[in-house]
């Protein structure tokens, strides 16, 4: 475990050279099913921020339900769990839409400060001083969750909250000193004084959806004389049979032009180490997650089943098509899992005495196999 490798490192170098790429990526993987490459440019970012050398600056794009608000709670999960890193536990995750007031169109980096001082308070306890708050800011990690909708282009026409929002961001990520008041503790007695925190230090996560930007990119490719193909790929199904299909990935034709024609502006897009494009998520990581996952439908089903003694269990060919139908719905990722597995329980989760056969009450295991499946999926 981790836990075990860093007791009370004295410097952000020690904590750099325990805490390697390799060593973050092995961690977040616990929490994130299907998206290592994008593990792995993440990875490298946190050790940038541990380091504190460089930024470590990232963009993540992908499709709703890839994973991208699920590994921004895993950065922080890593740095709640890892002894000896208090000093980086100030993680925030914001909606970009609460960084502009749209009535006066103007940046508010107040509110990124306010989220991440009520961080570094609850890591710091009681009685924290203005030079610990200080301090602790300083190494935050701010999350800013659907930066694509403040593209400064939407519908076509020009989007001012847009602009503002990503000029604001530029600002910060650059690295500005910022006027804030923090209230804390100097020779036991409680002060209040404004200090500068220095935005150098902190690293940015963003993370949008993107739609339309699919669309924009998959009509580009498409047009005779662009001089790229899509892919067609031999695709095993559920029941083993293979099909032939043509497989547009994003991932394979993003170019930065791309972003600016979407409306990122090209001095925000070059504050990023990285950007990270998602997969979408196939039929075997769906599997897996479905099986897997602490908070996939049927972990959660499970939970609630255990509360009427009921026991439910799933067969693996069960389960693969019920991702091979998720698989389908490939701009919903991991939420389309939800949708078809509640098709699926329905009516075991309205009547399970009838589904099971059991007495009111009685422990009874109920097992979902595949020809209930294909069944309820025609």
């Amino acid at each position: 475990m981790i836990e075990a490798m860093t007791k009370s490192p004295e410097t952000q170098t020690e904590i750099a050279d325990q805490l390697t790429p390799r060593v973050l990526f092995a961690e977040l993987r616990r929490g994130v099913l299907g998206q290592d490459r994008a593990l792995r440019f993440v990875s490298v970012a946190i050790h940038k921020h541990i380091l504190g050398k460089v930024s470590g600056n990232i963009l993540l794009i992908g499709s709703s339900g890839t994973g991208k608000t699920t590994i921004m709670n895993n950065i922080q999960r890593l740095y709640d769990t890892v002894a000896g890193f208090e000093a980086f536990r100030a993680v925030t995750i914001l909606n970009a839409n609460l960084l502009v007031d749209s009535e006066r169109t103007e940046f508010r980096p107040d509110r990124i400060f306010s989220a991440v001082e009520q961080r570094a308070r609850v890591i710091l306890g009681d009685r924290p001083s203005i030079a610990e708050l200080e301090e602790t800011m300083e190494r935050a990690t701010v999350c800013v969750d659907e930066i694509d909708k403040m593209s400064t282009v939407v519908a076509g026409k020009p989007n001012p909250i847009g602009v503002v929002l990503q000029q604001g961001l530029l600002t910060l990520m650059e690295g500005e000193r910022v006027p804030y008041r923090l209230r804390g503790f100097e020779d036991g007695r409680e002060v209040e004084r404004t200090v500068e925190i220095d935005t150098s230090k902190i690293m940015f996560v963003c993370g949008g959806a993107f739609e339309g930007l699919y669309d924009q990119v998959h009509n580009r490719v498409s047009k005779s004389g662009s001089g790229e193909r899509i892919k067609t790929e031999a695709i095993k199904t559920a029941d083993g049979s293979v099909r032939l299909e043509s497989r547009f990935t994003l991932a394979d034709f993003l170019k930065m032009k791309d972003l600016f024609e979407y409306g990122m502006v090209p001095q925000f897009m070059a504050r990023f180490d990285k950007v990270v494009v998602l997969n979408d998520l196939n039929t075997a990581v769906l599997k897996e997650i479905l099986l897997h996952s602490q908070d996939s439908p049927l972990s959660r089903s499970k939970r609630y089943f255990e509360a009427l003694a009921v026991e439910l269990e799933i067969d693996d060919l069960a389960a693969a098509l019920i991702a091979e139908r998720a698989s389908h719905e490939n701009r919903t990722g991991a939420r389309a899992l939800r949708d078809v597995f509640s098709e699926i329980l329905n009516p075991i989760e309205f009547d399970p005495d009838a589904e099971s056969g059991r007495s009111p009450g009685q422990a009874v295991v109920i097992r979902i196999d595949a020809e209930r499946v294909r069944r309820l999926l025609k």
